[in-house]
């Protein structure tokens, strides 16, 4: 597991997960994104080991997790002091708790 930050002078045309770097958040709403690049990233270009492609019109939300699961991912989050639970239990639920 590896945090870091990319710093980077936008460049014309770019647009992904975080958004396009317009300086309008407004259009970087799943939503906006998903319209502009569309829904996943291929398996192959994947860079995670557990891969879930995206289905049009299903967004997978912390109710979508199992119970225990959740639970795991839940107490993983707390043990780590992570304050953005929500985030953090989602992301351990879904790809694992190895990305707490």
């Amino acid at each position: 597991h590896i945090n870091l930050r990319i710093t980077m002078a936008p460049i014309s045309g770019q647009d992904g997960h975080c958004g396009n770097f317009n300086g309008n958040a407004g259009d970087d709403t799943t939503d906006a994104i998903r319209a502009r690049i569309g829904i996943g990233v291929p398996q192959g270009e994947s860079l995670f080991r557990v891969f879930m492609p995206s289905v049009p019109g299903k967004r997978e939300t912390l109710a979508d997790c199992p119970p225990a699961k959740k639970a795991q991912a839940t107490a993983a989050c707390q043990a780590a002091g992570r304050t953005d639970m929500e985030a953090c239990t989602f992301d351990a639920c879904f790809a694992g708790t190895q990305y707490v």
